[in-house]
């Protein structure tokens, strides 16, 4: 996502999250050099014309939404002026048509109010005609009974990680999947109780595989592999730990405690690749691996959508992306698959 992209157009927290929360802190703070200005609750259909009064003990505190509140990137232009009629839009009826106005001087930016019905408040300072102040990381804006956060690259990061973290994927083996589908019994009863897509993961049994070969405890360091340990076949002794996607938009995969697929690996990063959900659109993405995240065996660059049966290899663990239909076929046909490899 370009600086010009963003700067022109509102998106929601949850389209950031997906387009940049799965960067590595290093590369968000790297690509975002600017600020961000977060709207806490966004309000469409206000007239143009007219400005409605409102009740300041009427407002309530917000706290942000993933799927409903903005958030504008100023990576481009000196002065932003916000309102009805601003060049950065806000739709509040409390709001006016140009109702303040940011001013970049050099890294710091300050706010001014622009004689607006309503006022401007700055951590519950309401600024006085012409009065400019300058705006601190993590400061709450109101203009009327608009509701914004002044945020810099680090609290956008770690608000994004905050919002989209989700609970740890549990593992579970191929036996129970098929004992489960069988007592199932139809096809419709399987796809209401596991609608998936599911991630099967062809981990090592026992120890970590390490440059040696011979196998060693995970430590807290990334074990580096060579072009052939990288290309090594992992079918032999593994166990197929299966991951059911359901229900998740966002998915990191890592040795690191926060991830939602947990791999104490030694190959693995600490956060190695992510998992995203774009409307019924799968993609993988690598989050900076130090093995690296391959898809058909061709190093990932960026991110690539996934189709049902798509190998992802990461660092040199193998592992299968499936739609249910084709995960029910591999269930019950897996013995037979990897024997033939």
């Amino acid at each position: 996502m370009s600086e010009a992209d963003v700067a022109a157009d509102w998106v929601t927290l949850g389209v950031l999250a997906k387009r940049a929360g799965v960067l590595p802190k290093e590369a968000f703070e790297a690509q975002f050099t600017a600020p961000f200005l977060l709207e806490l609750n966004p309000e469409e259909g206000a007239s143009p014309d007219d400005t409605r009064e409102y009740s300041r003990s009427d407002v309530e505190e917000l706290s942000p939404s993933l799927s409903e509140s903005l958030i504008l990137y100023l990576g481009e232009g000196d002065e932003i002026v916000i309102g009805r009629q601003g060049q950065a839009r806000c739709n509040h009826a409390s709001v006016s048509e140009k109702h303040c106005v940011l001013r970049r001087f050099g890294t710091l930016w300050s706010i001014s109010d622009l004689g607006s019905r309503n006022g401007t408040t700055i951590n519950g300072h309401k600024l006085a005609p012409e009065e400019q102040l300058p705006l601190k990381f993590g400061s709450k804006l109101m203009l009327g009974e608009a509701q914004f956060l002044w945020l810099g690259a680090e609290d956008c990061f770690d608000l994004l990680q905050e919002l989209t973290r989700e609970p740890r994927i549990r593992p579970r083996s191929l036996g129970k999947y098929r004992a489960e589908f069988k007592s199932l019994g139809s096809a419709d009863e399987v796809r209401k109780h596991y609608p998936g897509p599911f991630l099967v993961i062809q981990a090592p049994q026992g120890r970590t595989p390490s440059p040696g070969g011979a196998g060693e405890p995970v430590s807290t360091n990334t074990i580096a592999l060579s072009k052939e340990q990288l290309k090594a076949n992992v079918n032999k002794n593994v166990a197929d730990a299966v991951f059911n996607l359901a229900n998740h938009a966002l998915v990191r995969v890592g040795r690191a405690s926060v991830s939602q697929i947990h791999l104490p690996l030694g190959p693995i990063s600490a956060l190695h690749a992510a998992l995203v959900r774009e409307d019924d659109t799968w993609f993988i993405q690598d989050l900076g691996a130090k093995n690296g995240t391959y898809v058909w065996g061709e190093r990932l660059e960026g991110r690539k959508a996934l189709e049902s049966g798509t190998e992802v290899t990461l660092g040199n663990i193998k592992s299968n992306f499936f739609m249910l239909e084709d995960f029910i076929t591999y269930a019950t046909h897996r013995d037979s698959l990897v024997s033939g490899d």
